[in-house]
């Protein structure tokens, strides 16, 4: 999702309900957050810390695999967990999908 050596960002696909927006995030706990935002249409400091849910520099991590040949990424798997009344999952090519929760 980014190059380690050269900070480059890179386009992660934001998917919601019935749209698909594409973001320059540089991480992708920054798509998770901006995902949401647009979701909710509140700026991203308006939302809680996203460590509430998830630990940001694991989630970043996870798709940063600096032991594997260099600078390489995972090119395979996902994780899912909830943020601000959202389902949230995060898929090693980029994508970041945002389903509203729905009401209890």
């Amino acid at each position: 999702m980014n190059d380690p050596e050269t900070g480059n960002t890179a386009a992660l696909t934001v998917q919601g309900d019935a749209s698909q927006t594409t973001v320059q995030a540089p991480r992708p706990s920054t798509a998770v957050v901006t995902a949401v935002a647009d979701a909710e249409g509140v700026d991203e400091t308006d939302l809680p810390p996203l460590f509430h849910a998830i630990d940001p520099d694991a989630l970043d991590s996870l798709f940063d695999s600096r032991d594997e040949p260099p600078h390489a990424t995972r090119t395979t798997g996902s994780i899912s967990f909830h943020y601000h009344g959202y389902d949230v999952t995060v898929t090693a090519n980029g994508r970041v999908e945002v389903t509203a929760q729905p009401s209890r």
